[in-house]
């Protein structure tokens, strides 16, 4: 506490002198500027000796007065503050002295009151402040003598009045001063502090609290500071042909197979494990890279490197490699790995685009397998233009009047005739022209703006059934995003209420995949559609994960195998695991549904690995459903002609 209080007075006394500094300063000016104007007058009163003595004492005090203001133009200590105002105000104490013992007169003797007035008020401190006037004090008793006895006692009272006067301006003065620093030390401290709480909110404001890392809005303005950094550097470097091209690459990291760690293990896992990932991405990248976390399991690196595609790719590699390997977190070993998408930043356009083409090529990284990284390129780019045209359409369309539905048949190897039609969506842009489904499906599902499309086809297809006279069971597909919304559900169901549609003439199928993203909530709601009397059937079986501890779970009554199970159906081994996909639709009790049965030999292998349906360009190509009524009323003719011949 000692030790505090001392520093606060020293701090105070120092916020004291430099209010003070400017004060003195002018004091000294005045001087100055008195004295040196004051020297040409001394030639008209004095002569010979006299007028050397004047003028010697007015031209020493001129001279420390300047250079006392000079010397005060910078902090000087409180001690030569002191001995400055001392030596001045005795050099003025001074040629009050020599004129009066030249020209007395009674009346001059005011000066020496007016000097202790002036002492009183240009004082740094209580000593310098006493001693100046005791001195002013001493030289005026001195000149007592030669006046008057009456003149004596009034100038006494004077000079006492004076004397008590400037005391008083001393100490309250210097009061007043004391606390007029202390506020200003007050004020000080306090926005010292405001500045430290604000720097320590701006620190928590730009970092992460999980990881520490910087957050979202520090990469942004990471990313605006390193785009002018580079600029400049290549400004400087244009001038020397020696100097390595710097260029700027953003580096998009996803984590691979995260959601599984957080559904197993548990969410607190997942934030030790971001923890973990955090600390060894900040390690990698050191003090040549910055990382951010941008929220979830997704971080952003920005690289400054004068190294080519290869180098960067290399070392993006080994970053992943350090990622990939195994994480002990509370006595558990985890693994999982990263994807990447790069891409070298043009200093000419804006970051939002060039994210958007590095998170295309994180994209890309995710469908070639995960654990890699692929940089951004002229291929992607033609890619992501086309993607961009195809998701702009999409969001402006007019889907109910685009979009057209055609009716692919399904058939029944016992029945030998067609008894189910799959809904296929065909979508006419009047922007960009006819776009295939394999296109616009895809973007539509990473766009989030498939249920539009859905809603649109179960629509028309329930309008299709409700004015059908003899209409056929169809199949509609659902997407991910169409499974885990309860409000989209809701919607499929009011309109089947709507349309008073059969339940039993409608089958919805969903991929395994789609019912990964969220098993739960997708079983809930193919349950829902279940119990309404609607068919579940489990599309592009066999190229998912085909666990038949979930498959027991699903309210499915039917097994689409996937076409691309049936692109060799001359091999051997493609036969035996379509025999062994079939078996298990027979174990589950579900019906087995075979894709892409295109030739008479793919319609044998069917047969043979006890299938009992199939569906495929054998039995027609997608059709409208004045197309599919004409299929249907063929076949029944074909099939009742052998009855009438009979007759």
């Amino acid at each position: 506490m000692a030790k505090l209080s001392a520093s606060m007075t020293s701090k105070t006394a120092s916020a004291v002198q430099e209010i003070y500094r400017p004060i003195i300063r002018g004091y000294f000016a005045v001087f100055a500027a008195y004295y040196l104007l004051l020297l040409p007058t001394n030639f008209m009163y004095y002569q010979g000796l006299d007028l050397w003595s004047v003028v010697g004492i007015a031209s020493l005090t001129s001279a420390v007065a300047v250079a006392g203001f000079f010397r005060l133009r910078t902090k000087v200590s409180i001690e030569l503050l002191e001995r400055l105002l001392v030596v001045l105000n005795f050099l003025v104490v001074m040629n009050v002295v020599v004129t009066l013992n030249l020209m007395f007169a009674p009346e001059k003797l005011v000066y020496f009151v007016i000097l202790v007035m002036l002492f009183a008020l240009a004082s740094v401190s209580t000593r310098q402040s006493v001693l100046s006037i005791v001195f002013s004090c001493l030289a005026f008793l001195t000149f007592v003598p030669r006046i008057g006895a009456g003149d004596q006692a009034t100038y006494g009272f004077l000079t006492f009045g004076a004397i008590m006067a400037s005391v008083s301006i001393t100490y309250y003065l210097r009061k007043a001063i004391t606390y007029i620093a202390t506020a200003k030390l007050d004020a000080e401290d306090q926005l010292e502090e405001a500045r430290v709480v604000g720097e320590s909110l701006r620190h928590k404001s730009l970092s992460d609290s999980l990881t520490g890392l910087p957050n979202r809005r520090a990469f942004f303005e990471a990313l605006r500071k390193s785009k002018h950094e580079v600029t400049r550097h290549e400004k400087e470097s244009r001038d020397d042909p020696r100097a390595p091209v710097q260029n700027l690459w953003l580096i998009l990291v996803d984590l691979d197979g995260f959601k599984a760690v957080n559904d197993v293990h548990g969410h607190l896992v997942g934030d030790l494990l971001l923890k973990e990932v955090s600390n060894r991405l900040s390690a990698h990248c050191g003090e040549t890279a910055h990382v951010s976390r941008m929220g979830g399991d997704e971080f952003n690196i920005i690289l400054k490197s004068s190294g080519d595609e290869t180098v960067i790719k290399g070392w993006c590699d080994e970053l992943l490699e350090e990622l990939a390997k195994s994480y002990v977190i509370e006595g558990r070993y985890v693994r999982i790995s990263g994807s990447m998408g790069c891409k070298m930043m043009d200093l000419t356009q804006g970051a939002r685009s060039q994210i958007n083409e590095a998170d295309y090529a994180l994209m890309a990284a995710k469908k070639q397998g995960k654990n890699r990284s692929v940089i951004f390129t002229a291929a992607h780019a033609k890619q992501a233009d086309e993607r961009y045209k195809v998701e702009q359409a999409l969001r402006f369309a007019s889907l109910p009047d685009e979009i057209e539905l055609l009716y692919q048949p399904q058939v029944d190897l016992r029945q030998n005739r067609i008894v189910r039609a799959e809904a296929l969506a065909r979508w006419s842009s009047p922007i960009i022209g006819d776009v295939e489904p394999s296109k616009f499906i895809k973007v539509a599902e990473e766009s989030g703006l498939i249920t539009q499309i859905t809603l649109t086809v179960v629509e028309q297809a329930f309008r299709t059934l409700s004015l059908w006279a003899a209409p056929v069971p169809i199949a509609i597909n659902l997407s991910c995003h169409d499974l885990i919304s309860d409000p989209s559900i809701d919607q499929i169901i009011d309109m089947a209420r709507e349309f008073k549609i059969d339940p039993t003439l409608v089958e919805f199928e969903v991929t395994e995949t789609a019912m990964m993203i969220d098993l739960d909530k997708a079983t809930t709601n193919l349950k829902r559609l279940s119990e309404m009397g609607f068919s579940i059937a489990l599309d592009d079986f066999g190229t998912g994960y085909s666990n038949f501890s979930y498959l027991r779970r699903l309210p499915i009554e039917k097994l689409k195998v996937d076409r691309s199970l049936m692109e060799n159906s001359g091999d051997p081994m493609t036969e035996k695991v379509l025999f062994s996909l079939a078996g298990m639709a027979r174990t589950l009790g579900v019906e087995c549904l075979l894709e892409g049965i295109e030739s008479e030999v793919d319609l044998l292998v069917a047969k043979r690995v006890g299938a009992d349906a199939v569906q495929g360009f054998l039995f027609g190509q997608p059709m409208s459903v004045g197309e599919l009524s004409k299929v249907l009323e063929n076949e029944a003719r074909e099939k009742a002609s052998p009855a009438t011949v009979t007759q």
